[in-house]
């Protein structure tokens, strides 16, 4: 049965949220758009991830991303609001690493303040734990205040760490200006990053995959009590589930292990590995 709320949480996919956690949380997942040799699919939903990481090292052209058009979050908008919800929270990419927010914003222009736009200043599930925080207090009956004060409390605990496997992707993209200027001639090290405030930050460089998941775990240690904590991948499922068990003990709840999504993967390519946190 759905109960009842006042407030509905909308997101986009690259949030990373498992189908089943949305699922559950009565979380709207918007697909953003991934165009493959000239054909745009929705992300998620018309192109696997195992099917988009086979073809990924053949491609005669990079793949790449795009928001939805307005048009789509405007109908899941106007959905909502027509269920009886009085209130949405709309949860979004960092607003520096992604155009989304723009199009969302031209989306809820025509609801006025019936719609709030949240930056998460995060991806993957670094913004789907936000999401999913907010969800889980909208279903209990919450207030919009409330709601709203539980995903700035969320954001503000998030850690977020990754081990890029080949710079080539990052690279390819012109996403990071910092790659781009001065690391075109080590595109075979792995690349440790942060996300922070929306911000891609380098942690460090290292030769080999075995030093730099070390590194990552380090990392996560750092972070104490966790109230949630998933290891990303992208097409290594067996190698991010050792890792979750070398870490699950950190966390209240049991990670997750997701294959993040392909608008994701489009720009950090094959072989990642990320670990996502919520302090408690």
């Amino acid at each position: 049965m759905v109960l009842k709320r006042s407030v509905a949480v909308v997101t986009d996919s690259i949030a990373d949220i498992p189908p089943e956690e949305a699922e559950a949380l009565h979380i709207t997942v918007v697909p953003a758009l991934v165009t493959v040799e000239g054909v745009s699919y929705l992300d998620g939903e018309e192109l696997s991830r195992d099917e988009f990481y086979h073809r990924m090292p053949s491609l005669s052209e990079p793949a790449t991303t795009a928001a939805p058009s307005p048009l789509a979050f405007e109908n899941v908008y106007r959905r909502l609001l027509s269920s009886g919800v009085e209130r949405i929270l709309s949860i979004h990419v960092a607003a520096n690493l992604s155009g989304m927010l723009n199009t969302v914003h031209q989306a809820a222009q025509a609801f006025g303040d019936r719609i709030y736009l949240f930056d998460s200043k995060q991806l993957s599930l670094g913004q789907g734990f936000q999401v999913m925080e907010a969800a889980a207090a909208a279903l209990k009956g919450m207030p919009f205040e409330s709601v709203l004060e539980t995903t700035h409390f969320a954001r503000r605990k998030v850690h977020f760490v990754a081990m890029i496997n080949t710079l080539e992707y990052l690279k390819r993209s012109g996403r990071i200006g910092w790659l781009s200027a001065g690391m075109g001639n080590l595109l075979h090290l792995k690349l440790l990053v942060r996300v922070v405030d929306g911000v891609i930050e380098r942690l460090g460089i290292t030769r080999t995959r075995s030093k730099a998941i070390s590194q990552l775990l380090s990392l996560a240690d750092s972070w104490g009590p966790l109230k949630r904590l998933a290891v990303l991948h992208s097409a290594a499922p067996e190698e991010a589930a050792n890792v979750a068990d070398k870490i699950r003990h950190q966390s209240s709840s049991p990670p997750l292990v997701v294959g993040i999504t392909t608008a994701l993967g489009v720009h950090v390519g094959p072989n990642a590995i990320g670990l996502v946190g919520l302090s408690k």
